[in-house]
């Protein structure tokens, strides 16, 4: 089919619901496909409206002075993919989903802070906020409303087959879901952004990179997308007249998150000596060539909220001995570091077929077998490790790729303020089961003021503190190399979406 793309990625997408997948790639880009937001932040970090009619904000009267109440007035052109209206009852809805504490959403997306909702008419939407919450447009740009009439009956949403078989708003139909192969969408002839251009999009899993990159090559793939092209044929690529190379700047940072729960890492002394360890000019200069940008946050350098006065660590193997000797931590006749009878060994996950993520994993381990410590490897199934591996908190370590939720926003309260520990509450993200008061206070001031100087003032300091406390080492940010067909016109890389997806409704095939 000449007006087909294919949209490839090394990971499956699972769950097709967008309040409850687990934020992998893949499943965002079948998010954007589907199903639409109020409005949508474009390449320039702009708000663009979508299913709302414009924008709200304190000079058109859609926020009050204070902050606190929102009026949204919605388009009244939209319909879902079975031809029902889209109505501010769909709002509504899907906002109190995300409120319904008996629900495992992957985010409440700053919902806890809603006091009270209301519909005017059938058209337009009124919020009230119990505070200040700086993120709120970002948090409502991450919504993707879902259907009322179709989930409100729901006993248990968690279980609807609408998980598997989506019906949105989107420039997209959702057709088929071959598992293990693809996912399949026909375009939606009556979105109300316009017609999409593409006649079919498949969204394809190869769980390869090398295979993913010859199917580049071929034409079989349109889009390399995701991770982009490995990091050892990033050289080649450049010069292959077949496809064109987008380098691409992503909001995801590259972690080496530790369960906390786990005894061989309630130390801290254990996390900073491997954190010696790491070897990050080695990791983004030989095993990604250059391409991402090393960080010591989970923010990017870029970013306004950065802290550049953060110092990082040296490679440094003999202070990394130092430190376990110090706390105790001593070598056995094995060679592993025991401490009473907790051994320094555990294993280290990510998904299997990243190839440089897996040299990385084979680098560390080296590392710290000379400091003492057993790091076994034990990769899976994108789908596996991001399932309830993660968010039950059953990994010991896991190399992961992860974003601020609220992105371009700075909060990280999703991932590190302590009721949000997903093992313990069944909500949030807080997968490293991460503690500390002044952290959990520093979240809540940082999102109740709209003053941006004292919020940087905030997450200087929450950023000073997560590099004491190391429930995660942040490696780089991502600037991912993807291979795009010749023949796609109109593919435009978004630094502050989670996926390239984001406009696939202008894409098209020459």
């Amino acid at each position: 089919m000449s007006d087909q793309c294919v949209d490839a990625f090394l990971h499956e997408a699972v769950n097709f619901n967008p309040l409850l997948y687990m934020e992998a790639g893949p499943e965002t880009a079948v998010e954007y496909s589907v199903f639409d937001t109020l409005w949508k932040i474009d390449p320039s970090g702009q708000y663009v409206p979508n299913l709302a009619e414009r924008i709200p904000t304190v000079g058109n009267g859609g926020i009050s002075s204070d902050g606190l109440d929102w009026t949204i007035q919605l388009r009244r052109d939209v319909r879902w993919h079975d031809g029902k209206p889209f109505t501010a009852r769909d709002v509504l809805f899907t906002l109190r989903v995300l409120m319904n504490p008996a629900i495992p959403v992957r985010s409440r997306n700053g919902q806890t802070n809603v006091e009270a909702l209301s519909a005017l008419d059938e058209h337009t939407v009124r919020i009230r906020l119990s505070r200040p919450f700086a993120a709120y447009m970002v948090a409502l740009e991450r919504t993707s409303i879902i259907p009322e009439h179709l989930l409100a009956m729901e006993p248990d949403l968690t279980r609807a087959p609408f998980n598997s078989r989506p019906i949105g708003t989107g420039p997209f139909r959702f057709q088929e879901h071959i598992a293990g192969d693809y996912i399949a969408f026909l375009p939606n002839l009556d979105y109300h952004g316009g017609k999409p251009a593409i006649g079919r999009l498949i969204q394809k899993y190869i769980p390869d990179q090398q295979t993913l990159f010859a199917q580049l090559q071929t034409g079989a793939v349109t889009v390399l997308d995701g991770k982009g092209i490995p990091a050892d044929l990033y050289e080649r690529s450049r010069t292959d007249g077949r496809f064109n190379v987008v380098l691409a700047p992503a909001p995801y940072v590259e972690f080496l998150y530790f369960n906390l729960g786990r005894p061989q890492f309630a130390d801290k002394q254990v996390r900073h000596a491997i954190h010696y360890a790491v070897d990050r000019t080695a990791w983004v200069d030989q095993l990604y060539y250059g391409l991402p940008e090393a960080t010591l946050s989970y923010l990017p350098t870029s970013h306004w909220a950065y802290n550049h006065m953060l110092k990082a660590p040296p490679f440094d193997l003999d202070k990394a001995r130092q430190l376990l000797d110090a706390a105790g931590w001593l070598i056995q006749s094995d060679g592993v570091r025991a401490k009473g009878d907790v051994r320094l060994t555990f294993t280290c996950s990510t998904a299997a077929g990243e190839k440089s993520r897996e040299e990385a994993q084979l680098l560390l381990q080296q590392n710290l077998r000379d400091i003492g410590m057993e790091m076994a490897i034990h990769n899976m199934p994108g789908a596996v490790v991001y399932g309830d591996y993660t968010t039950n908190s059953e990994f010991d370590m896991v190399l992961v790729g992860w974003d601020p939720m609220f992105y371009p926003d700075p909060d990280y309260s999703e991932r590190v303020a302590s009721h949000l520990i997903p093992a313990k509450t069944g909500r949030g993200a807080n997968y490293s089961q991460f503690s500390h008061p002044e952290v959990d206070q520093l979240c809540r001031e940082g999102l109740a003021t709209l003053d941006q100087e004292e919020r940087r003032r905030i997450y200087w300091r929450i950023q000073e503190i997560l590099l004491e406390e190391l429930p995660f080492i942040p490696i780089f940010s991502y600037r991912s190399a993807l291979g795009v067909s010749k023949q796609l016109k109109n593919f435009v890389p978004n630094p502050y979406t989670p996926c390239n997806s984001w406009n696939n409704a202008q894409w098209r095939m020459s």
